[in-house]
């Protein structure tokens, strides 16, 4: 298995499964809650960007840690001291390069993303 960074990371996720994700029940949940906690479109568009990334993070963490996909399994995971650390850097990683990542979409992927924080 390849070894990736966080920015990497963040930055193989900058493409139209972003769009896909905000379409599972999930994603319009996220968007939902993103739109009611700020006016600014940046800000919302961080935020699913951290939630987008955090969703698959949780998923492949659980998988490493040989756990079951359940709803508990998830709380238990997120309530972890590694889940902490791991988000902790995944957030200041997007806040700290949101030009970069956002320069990885192209100009109608910008748009569509504006347009699902609207």
């Amino acid at each position: 298995m390849k070894n990736i960074n966080c920015l990497q990371y963040c930055i193989n996720g900058m493409n139209d499964r972003i769009f896909s994700f905000a379409k599972t029940n999930e994603g319009k949940a996220l968007l939902e809650v993103f739109k009611k906690w700020s006016s600014n479109h940046d800000e919302r568009i961080k935020e699913l960007l951290i939630g987008y990334n955090s969703y698959f993070m949780v998923q492949a963490g659980m998988t490493l840690c040989g756990m079951p996909k359940t709803p508990r399994s998830v709380i238990e995971f997120m309530s972890s001291d590694d889940f902490t650390k791991l988000h902790d850097e995944l957030t200041k990683t997007i806040l700290d390069n949101y030009p970069l990542l956002m320069s990885c979409l192209k100009n109608k992927q910008k748009r569509r993303l504006e347009a699902l924080v609207h």
